[in-house]
């Protein structure tokens, strides 16, 4: 197997692996080894919860996090 496409697959299951990442807006990108977060997230908690869980992929080696905090919805008045 392609080792971008295992390491990807690897990081996926880290991040769903954990509970306190909603990994459903979240995507994993791997290109020459290099692994990007992107997407979007409930606040700043899952931003960083889903960086710890993906560096606990073995064979990570170069982490970029895109992941982008969902801005708060606007209450009507």
């Amino acid at each position: 197997m392609n080792p971008d496409i295992q390491l990807r697959h690897d990081v996926f299951a880290q991040l769903n692996w954990d509970p306190a990442v909603n990994a459903c807006d979240v995507d994993v990108r791997v290109t020459n080894g290099v692994v990007t977060l992107v997407g979007r997230v409930a606040d700043e908690a899952q931003r960083a919860a889903a960086e710890r869980a993906a560096r606990r992929t073995e064979g990570l080696t170069t982490l970029l996090n895109g992941l982008t905090v969902r801005p708060a919805a606007v209450i009507a008045r």
